[in-house]
């Protein structure tokens, strides 16, 4: 329980230093824009990795 507690605190804790750090360090972008971009990077990413993590086939035989 007591570990619990501790968990919940050190959220909280994390919670207050995001809320002020949002007022210290302004957005660049406001959340849709931002998640648009996310979402682009993750897709360019994807696209440039996918080769890598394919195994090329090779014919040992």
């Amino acid at each position: 329980m007591e570990t619990t507690m501790q968990q919940h605190a050190q959220k909280r804790q994390l919670d207050l230093l995001m809320l002020a750090a949002d007022d210290v360090v302004p957005r660049l972008f406001d959340p849709a824009r931002r998640a648009e971009i996310v979402s682009l990077l993750k897709a360019l990413l994807s696209d440039q990795l996918a080769p890598v993590r394919i195994p090329e086939a090779t014919d040992d035989d």
